[in-house]
């Protein structure tokens, strides 16, 4: 059996059944004596003769073709047969095509090619410009100047998903990958088009035209509350709360450059990142700003203003995502100069909730206890189009759930995710875990220009935001049926509980519960002082039966 194997997968290598064969395969006419024979590794394995190759490819132009010099086969190209490709009329030929034959090197999936070709020259040409007729045969130019390099739309679009997906390169990987298949020995010199190929991966993006409306191009979470989707007009509750989770990443550096061009990204605005001149105009205003911090048990607090930042444009990023599904929210992106301060993250924060229509906001921030002091006062003093009425908005804080064991213990009793209202089972830690889609393309997002790196911290983003999306449909089917058999322990365990309580104190428990969510000065019922004997608290104590009842936890994955 292997034998039979190794002898089928070399049988192509030489002329396999068309050995015997004395007529081409397609016209049936008689080889002559010293005739040429070809195969195209895209239309099959069939031999055919030169009259025959030369038909059926004048509209192949990027189609891979072999001869046999008679001991085996040879690569060449439909150019070297003498075919000129004419652009556009489908499969009839131009009346009056241009005088003038073009060369030109075409990258597709499946290799590098050069092509010889016209463009129209009837009266289709006053219709189409000669990049418009180029774009309409789907090659897409590297240069509006006389273009000698196009990629074909399908190879943009194979790269683009090997991107997002694999976080490969355009030169080492996909470049080098067509090099490869194009002459695997690389002994006749391939056409080296590594910068061209980059610069029509720019501009390969789904953003639209110059109209498009801030956020327009970034794709929403499904699931969350919109206008006039999930969230009924006029009658919405808790249930329709919007859940978000914002955090700092510092791995997504960008480094200065003293010989950097001015590169803007190709959509400013459009998509996740906020735009940066209004960004930065704002943050003039708070160059000496000092967030003043007194949760000392966190690390972050201590680490948010003295990051390095030597040789750095940006320090990392923030950003804000859906805490229940991880998808991020349009122009919850912005690039972070020193540290995590509230100046950066209070921007971000207000792009990401423009134009919420959800009456209950709960927002999860790993250092929310310090954050959320003053966040109002704060609010009200962004630029006049950017503040927000919030009257009409039940504002939520909390700390995300695994984070929040690194708070005291009456920070974390008091603004957990674990013991809010209305919040279920999120944990907040999903920016966490967008972040581990995100760091590995740091290492060469952080080399690249300003606008190269957001394109492609877009794309990624948008990408990821997509997974997510689409996988919901099997995702909250399975949440659902945890949350119904978790709900119904939890009412039994409660049921018995309450069997055991009197009225009396059944009434002064509620009282204490009530007061405090109305005032969090008063005396928090859920944590009880600890006496000479060191008695531990209610949430001490719950804390030690969840953790017996969940085993050792799993590490997170880090968003720093």
């Amino acid at each position: 059996m292997q034998q039979f194997f190794f002898d089928e997968t070399l049988r192509n290598d030489g002329l396999g059944d068309a050995l015997d064969d004395k007529a081409c395969s397609c016209c049936k006419n008689v080889y002559p004596r010293q005739s040429r024979r070809f195969r195209c590794s895209d239309c099959s394995v069939f031999v055919q003769c030169l009259d025959c190759v030369t038909s059926r490819h004048s509209l192949s132009p990027l189609h891979r073709l072999k001869e046999w010099n008679g001991t085996f086969w040879t690569a060449t190209t439909v150019k070297k047969l003498g075919i000129v490709y004419q652009l556009g009329h489908g499969r009839h030929p131009c009346r009056r095509p241009a005088p003038k034959v073009h060369d030109l090197v075409v990258l597709d999936t499946e290799g590098i090619h050069t092509v010889s070709y016209r463009f129209w020259g009837c009266d289709r040409a006053d219709r189409a410009n000669n990049l418009e007729q180029l774009m309409r045969n789907e090659w897409y130019p590297a240069t509006t100047v006389d273009p000698d390099t196009c990629a074909t739309f399908r190879s943009l679009e194979t790269f683009r998903i090997l991107n997002v997906v694999g976080n490969i390169n355009v030169h080492d990987d996909f470049v080098g990958s067509m090099e490869r298949q194009t002459d695997p020995s690389q002994v006749d010199k391939v056409p080296d088009r590594y910068k061209a190929f980059g610069r029509m991966t720019r501009g390969h993006d789904s953003g639209g035209l110059a109209g498009t409306a801030n956020g327009q191009a970034a794709l929403l979470c499904w699931p969350c509350p919109h206008e006039g989707k999930i969230c009924p007009r006029g009658g919405a509750t808790f249930l329709y709360m919007l859940l978000l989770a914002m955090d700092a990443n510092f791995r997504l550096k960008s480094r200065l450059r003293a010989n950097e061009h001015d590169d803007p990204p190709l959509g400013d605005e459009w998509g996740y990142f906020v735009e940066e001149a209004p960004y930065k105009e704002h943050l003039r205003g708070y160059v000496a700003e000092k967030d003043v911090s007194t949760c000392i048990a966190f690390a972050a607090l201590l680490q948010k203003d003295t990051r390095l930042t030597t040789g750095l444009r940006c320090s990392g990023v923030g950003g804000v995502v859906c805490a229940r599904h991880e998808v991020v929210r349009a122009q919850g992106i912005g690039d972070l100069q020193k540290g995590e301060r509230y100046a950066n993250m209070d921007y971000i924060l207000v792009f990401a909730i423009l134009g919420i229509t959800a009456l209950y906001l709960a927002i999860s921030y790993d250092i929310t206890c310090q954050w959320q002091i003053n966040i109002r006062k704060r609010l009200e003093k962004m630029p006049e189009h950017l503040v927000i009425d919030l009257s009409a908005i039940t504002l939520l804080f909390a700390l995300p759930v695994w984070h929040a064991a690194a708070h005291e213990e009456a920070c974390q009793n008091e603004n957990s995710l674990t013991y809010q209202d209305g919040v279920g089972r999120t944990d907040g830690e999903g920016i966490e875990r967008t972040g581990s889609v995100l760091n590995p393309i740091s290492w060469a997002t952080k080399e690249m220009t300003r606008g190269a790196r957001a394109d492609s911290m877009e794309d990624k983003i948008d990408h990821h935001n997509w997974e997510k999306n689409i996988n919901q449909g099997t995702t909250l089917p399975r949440k659902l049926i945890l949350a119904i058999d978790e709900r119904d322990h939890q009412v039994e365990a409660f049921k018995e509980v309450d069997k055991t309580l009197t009225r009396s104190i059944r009434k002064q428990w509620q009282k204490q519960i009530d007061d405090w969510k109305a005032d969090r000065t008063q005396p928090n019922p859920y944590l009880m002082a600890k006496g000479k004997d060191g008695t531990f608290s209610v949430f001490l104590m719950c804390a030690a039966l969840t953790r017996q009842q969940a085993g050792p936890l799993k590490p997170q994955y880090a968003w720093r």
